[in-house]
């Protein structure tokens, strides 16, 4: 329902329009059943068996954001928090976790020989290490660390799809210094490399931060 002028400031009238806009929204959702299943991204054999044919997910982008961190008030409150060790080791778990004890870890971390990269990112993380004497080296192995849990993820998704599935991922580049890492070219060959036999990259928007940063939608078939 399209509002009159006079209409504007009719606070009761704005409500009942918004309700029934999201309420018709609602009313065509599919009628099925979902569930939850707990388990860690980078290994995803928990999920064997099912078969999807549709994946659209968000994952963290390697730009140094600790969801832990940010988190901390509500996991303390709901009890999965009771100190700030448990607080670390969960963001040393996490896929792009570098907070508290995760990042004086990071300092001594090593790419597992079984870890692909695509050719060029070796270089993009040494020009990283090189930029700063203080932290360079720390933020190349954040950068690396994240791509090898990709990686790993990347190799369980394939696994899991039907033939002819199709994944959606919406991810950002990112900056450290001058450097900027190609998320999106970095995530099509990994999924390339991981078994689908087509992506693509479609630009969706440019991030109200830095001028080179870009959202992506990296699409790609089984």
């Amino acid at each position: 329902m399209t509002l009159e002028f006079e209409d504007v400031n009719n606070e009761e009238l704005i409500f009942k329009n918004n309700i029934s806009f999201i309420t018709n929204g609602a009313s065509k959702n599919p009628h099925c059943q979902a569930a939850i299943v707990e388990g860690d991204a980078r290994n995803m054999d928990v999920l064997k068996g099912y078969g999807f044919d549709l994946l659209i997910t968000s994952p963290p982008y390697p730009n140094r954001m600790s969801y832990i961190r940010e988190l901390r008030p509500y996991m303390y409150w709901l009890g999965f928090l009771e100190n700030a060790r448990q607080a670390g080791e969960l963001d040393w778990r996490a896929i792009g976790g570098t907070w508290g004890i995760a990042t004086s870890r990071l300092i001594d971390w090593h790419a597992k020989d079984e870890t692909y990269y695509p050719e060029y990112l070796p270089g993009i993380l040494d020009k990283i290490s090189r930029v700063n004497a203080k932290s360079g080296r720390l933020l190349a192995n954040y950068v690396g660390r994240y791509f090898e849990d990709i990686w790993h993820h990347l190799r369980s998704m394939a696994d899991l799809m039907d033939s002819n599935g199709e994944v959606h991922y919406i991810i950002g580049n990112s900056r450290f210094y001058d450097v900027t890492v190609p998320c999106e070219h970095i995530y099509r060959d990994m999924m390339l490399k991981a078994g689908l036999s087509k992506c693509e990259i479609r630009p969706i928007r440019k991030r109200n931060s830095k001028k080179e940063l870009y959202e992506f939608d990296v699409v790609g078939w089984k």
